[in-house]
């Protein structure tokens, strides 16, 4: 177990105080709004290293949070002008900008598939993924989905993937997904 503090992502900054009782609001730059929810941590970033707080309690925008620890007015103007993240290793911490993620190797761990990143749609239900494989006639669409990401390498830009099985074979025109069984 190691006892160094995580590589973090800068995710967002402490505006101003709320109230008298320690609140705070903030500007979050992730999409995910699973960043900010009751139970996270955040990594305040103070004199250059990241110190956790933990969420005890967000809005429904989530523009206003309570740390623990932080209940006084003046332990949350402490705080005022900061910067926050989150443990770079989180999956899906920030989905950077669509074009970015073109070129991104995607490995499933489920099928052993690999292939690249060669277009990003953002849908009305959220982004797809057009991913060219080794058959380069036949791109897998992949939904981007939190829960099948089960790890981002931003240095070596590769996403690892759990996809449910069959997904990667839904476009296959040799595919047993498309056979009926009669019987």
């Amino acid at each position: 177990m190691s006892v160094l503090p995580p590589p973090l992502t800068l995710v967002g900054k402490i505006h101003a105080k709320h109230g008298y009782d320690g609140r705070l609001s903030i500007e979050c730059f992730a999409t995910s709004n699973k960043v900010i929810s009751k139970g996270n941590y955040l990594f305040v970033i103070i004199d250059g290293k990241g110190v956790p707080f933990c969420i005890t309690d967000v809005n429904k925008t989530q523009e206003l949070i309570k740390l623990k620890g932080i209940d006084t007015e003046e332990k949350a103007k402490a705080l005022i002008g900061l910067s926050f993240g989150i443990p770079s290793s989180k999956k899906m911490s920030v989905i950077p900008q669509d074009n970015a993620l073109i070129g991104f190797k995607i490995t499933d761990e489920t099928s052993g598939f690999q292939g690249t990143i060669t277009q990003v749609e953002t849908l009305p239900q959220g982004m797809m993924f057009t991913v060219v494989g080794e058959d380069k006639t036949n791109p897998v669409l992949i939904p981007l989905v939190e829960t099948w990401i089960t790890r981002i390498e931003d240095q070596d830009q590769h996403i690892i993937m759990s996809l449910p099985i069959g997904l990667v074979d839904l476009n296959k025109p040799d595919s047993d997904l498309f056979k009926l069984n009669l019987n």
